[in-house]
């Protein structure tokens, strides 16, 4: 057993027990666990400054990594990306979730900071299917609809799923410009959890997990997308791709 302060989790990824990956929601070339990554990696670089311990992992879906395991804050977040052609931010809790001032934080934040819609605090039913609109200080009693909260609920943890935005809408420019942002606000979510202030926006160290990308051109064409990389090829350049962008 291993015991932690609280946990945060990137949504989909490799699974520990099967060794099978899930990249989670695609769209082009961009997957939901890799902008998960670097936004989990942000918020566990503010919170190494806490000396909180905090159990990072992924594919809690498959893994159920909550399982011999103690956490002092017994409660912790998932990290999502949504998809499905909307937008905004949205957090699905616990119906007998304890710490709803903290997710109305958590979502008013990064959909201010996104300039997106908050899509609110909501639990969902297992019986009926039926999503409620939580309201602050209010619990609710019945079956957790989602797999992830109901087997955290069950070893008496609460955890939340904060789906971030969409990745197949002008969402996702708007999550990729703010990677930085998002994870101090998910750093500043536990570390309330865990009653310990995170209130300065630092400059995050993570520059070992970001490249720059020079670009050299953009085309409707497909085909004269792929002349451009071939010209760059003959040229002696390396590494040269080609990467979808919606405007």
């Amino acid at each position: 057993m291993a015991g932690y302060n609280s946990f945060i989790f990137e949504g989909h990824g490799t699974s520990e027990k099967t060794g099978a990956y899930d990249p989670g929601a695609v769209y082009g070339a961009v997957r939901e666990n890799d902008l998960v990554d670097k936004i989990v990696t942000v918020a566990i670089n503010y919170l190494k400054t806490t000396g909180l311990a905090i159990h990072r992992d992924e594919n809690n879906y498959t893994d159920n990594d909550l399982g011999g395991n103690s956490y002092t804050a017994k409660a912790g977040i998932s990290v999502h990306i949504n998809a499905g052609g909307g937008s905004g931010t949205e957090i699905f809790v616990p119906s007998r979730e304890k710490y709803l001032k903290e997710d109305f934080k958590l979502i008013k934040n990064i959909s201010e900071a996104l300039g997106i819609t908050n899509r609110g605090v909501k639990s969902r039913d297992y019986n009926t299917g039926r999503i409620y609109m939580r309201s602050d200080g209010v619990a609710l009693s019945y079956t957790d609809y989602y797999k992830e909260i109901r087997d955290a609920w069950g070893l008496g943890i609460s955890l939340a799923i904060v789906e971030v935005g969409f990745i197949d809408t002008s969402d996702l420019q708007k999550i990729q410009a703010n990677i930085n942002n998002i994870g101090f606000f998910i750093a500043q979510y536990i570390g309330k959890l865990c009653k310990v202030d995170i209130n300065k926006l630092q400059e995050s160290e993570v520059s070992n997990d970001y490249y720059y990308r020079v670009v050299c051109g953009s085309f409707k064409d497909k085909s004269n997308a792929e002349s451009r990389k071939k010209e760059l090829e003959s040229e002696g350049y390396s590494g040269v791709f080609i990467d979808i962008y919606k405007s």
